[in-house]
């Protein structure tokens, strides 16, 4: 029942007729009333407090003056978008308004769309400020609000990250949301606001090109907070960390008070900037309004974007926000933790029993120790629910299996011994920043050089690992400017879109595939041609990895590329690439190495490559990095090229 009241009020509520009311006159008494109002809040300038400002989610910055929200709902001015001080007048005097001159919602209670319900925040901060007569301006009783504020309960919040998921373009980065709690003991039961495009069944590049440009809504939803981590921590195999956040009853009670009025309405959705992080930030604000959160996502230089480990960092850098951050492993994780766990002769027995039709008597029988017994029998149950839930296993077999499973595991006298998944030594806040700058050194085919680069985010694979995920790599607008010695020649060398690699190892128990995209302009050298010329690549790339030891992952790939540009001979070509290689993790040193054999449909292009780098840890944002490549070709001369350079992490 709670659970349908909440997602009837926040997510599926009719905005466009919220604003919307029978015309009303004021009485003499309540029309002095208002202008002393008004009045009062010109002298004490509160349209330019930055609490009305946060309640508004108005900006002033690079030369747009404008409420994030766009719903024409969120306004009760036809200029309160833009104009702040409008919004504020416009607001009061809707206050007044007497309850049946309210229209009516079918299926609402009739006070639901009175302002002082639709907007409890506004009303609340404007009411301590200014201080209305209730004679005068009657306070509204409502029940659908105080129906919400009930069902929810909070008491405390916590910010919620969820780690990388390569399976989806708008979850590379990871994800937050806000965690209402009501009971620290069970926080399964709790619910959780999160913001999202709706994106209907989009899909390719029409989902990228409106996730971009802002071609979405993005709404506000709540929901069981089970539900996330059904989600996030066992469908998708993410990692989850849950910052609890030291708030007062009276920053929970205006947070829940602007939910509810967030709950209404909606925003253009942008991938790269106002996204879901960027929303639950700005909404932050209306508990914590001292300081703008939102503020260091609007760069002068760099194009406005929005990372959603960066927005963790912003919150707590607040004075003594944090309570606790607590790590919640994935199935994934949990599953991967007891594999390792075992000793090969479980791993044997666990093998055997997973076989179809599942056997666990002959698991009774093996020569295995109660306890060994146990650990497979446990390992057994968790991956049988894992593949259920990734769609391996049919519910029935699922039920099935599992309790043939369980039944001898509770007669066991012996405890599984497995621990539980370990925590890792850093959060995702403590990695590096996001943002890189290097400054290189090298030499190309006895010309020396210095490479000056840039990214606005994210990782590679030679960047400190800690806080990231193991042998992922994401970066975008990675731009290389390089200078050339003997020619006193300035150029972009490279400017890479997008750039993605997921080294995701197999065993017996996962399946997955590696895989790299990349796409962008480059500097290349076509056999027979004095100078570079500038062309478009674009690549992409499967294959396999395996992890020998948990420092090192060895990888093959075959790799499709193309080339377009009218430097080249016949405007573009086509490459297909054969390629092994490997990225070692050390802590404090990382390393990869690769060699590859690329066919082009114009053969003049076809050469051998081979790559490595390396990148050691100086500081948390600082490093060294070193890379070396070699390109053989029949048909030009070869390639040397090696670099060493200074990073710094912003």
């Amino acid at each position: 029942m709670r659970i349908a009241l909440i997602v009837l009020l926040i997510w599926l509520c009719p905005g466009g007729e919220i604003a919307a009311a029978e015309p009303f006159s004021l009485t003499k008494e309540q029309h002095a009333h208002l202008l002393d109002l008004q009045n009062k809040a010109q002298n004490k300038k509160l349209a330019e407090k930055p609490q009305w400002r946060r309640l508004m989610h108005f900006h002033d910055r690079l030369g747009s003056k404008e409420s994030t929200i766009d719903s024409a709902s969120f306004f009760l001015s036809p200029d309160g978008k833009t104009d702040p001080d409008k919004e504020l007048q416009a607001d009061l005097r809707s206050f007044f308004m007497p309850i049946d001159k309210v229209k009516t919602i079918k299926g609402k209670d009739k006070t639901y769309n009175h302002p002082q319900c639709l907007f409890p925040a506004r009303y609340a901060w404007l009411n301590q400020q200014l201080n209305f007569d209730p004679h005068l301006m009657p306070p509204v009783q409502c029940t659908d609000y105080h129906d919400f504020k009930s069902a929810l309960n909070a008491r405390r919040a916590a910010l919620i990250f969820t780690s990388a998921y390569m399976g989806n373009p708008a979850s590379f980065f990871g994800h937050t949301l806000l965690r209402l709690d009501s009971d620290e003991k069970t926080p399964l039961l709790s619910h959780a606001l999160n913001y999202g495009a709706i994106t209907g069944s989009d899909g390719g590049l029409s989902f990228m090109f409106k996730g971009v440009f802002g071609g979405y809504d993005g709404i506000f939803s709540v929901y069981p907070y089970y539900d996330t981590v059904n989600l996030y921590n066992n469908m998708e195999n993410r990692d989850i960390w849950e910052y609890r956040l030291n708030l007062t009853p009276a920053q929970i009670d205006r947070l829940i008070a602007h939910i509810w009025e967030l709950g209404h309405n909606s925003a253009n959705y942008f991938f790269f900037s106002e996204n879901c992080s960027y929303m639950l930030l700005e909404t932050l604000n209306a508990a914590v309004p001292e300081q703008d959160l939102t503020e260091p996502f609007y760069r002068p230089f760099f194009s406005n974007y929005t990372i959603p480990v960066d927005t963790i960092r912003t919150v707590l850098k607040q004075k003594n926000i944090l309570k606790e951050a607590v790590y919640r492993p994935s199935r994934q994780s949990k599953l991967k933790h007891a594999y390792s766990f075992l000793s090969d002769a479980e791993k044997k027995q666990l093998h055997k029993l997973l076989k179809s039709p599942r056997r666990v008597e002959d698991v009774l029988k093996s020569s295995l120790t109660d306890e060994q017994k146990a650990n497979v029998l446990v390992t057994a149950y968790e991956y049988i629910q894992y593949a259920f839930i990734a769609g391996d296993i049919p519910l029935d077999e699922m039920r099935r299996d599992s309790i043939k499973i369980l039944t001898p595991l509770s007669a066991i006298k012996e405890k599984s011994n497995i621990t539980d998944v370990p925590v890792p030594e850093k959060r995702p806040d403590e990695g590096h920043l996001s943002g890189t700058v290097g400054l290189y050194g090298g030499r190309k085919n006895h010309k020396n050089f210095i490479d000056f680069s840039v990214r606005p985010a994210y990782h590679t694979l030679i960047d400190e690992t800690a806080g990231f995920l193991p042998f992922g790599a994401i970066t975008y607008m990675d731009a290389t400017l390089r200078w050339y010695e003997n020619d006193n020649d300035l150029r972009l060398q490279k400017l890479s879109f997008v750039d993605i690699t997921s080294l995701a190892p197999r065993n017996k128990l996962f399946k997955p595939f590696s895989f790299k995209l990349n796409a962008g302009i480059e500097s290349y050298l076509y056999p027979g041609r004095e100078k570079d010329g500038y062309v478009f690549y674009a690549g992409f790339g499967s294959g396999w990895a395996v992890q020998p030891c948990d420092e090192l992952i060895a990888y093959f790939m075959t790799n499709i590329y193309g080339k377009a540009g009218g430097y080249l001979p016949h405007n573009a070509m086509a490459g297909v690439g054969v390629q092994t290689g490997f990225a070692a993790d050390f802590g404090l040193l990382r390393l990869t190495g690769e060699i590859e054999k690329i066919f082009y449909t114009e053969k003049n292009a076809d050469i051998w490559r081979y790559h490595t780098s390396a990148g050691i840890t100086l500081t948390r944002n600082w490093g060294l990095e070193a890379s070396f490549t070699f390109e053989d070709s029949l048909r030009r001369s070869d390639v040397h090229e090696g670099r060493l350079g200074l990073i710094y992490h912003f």
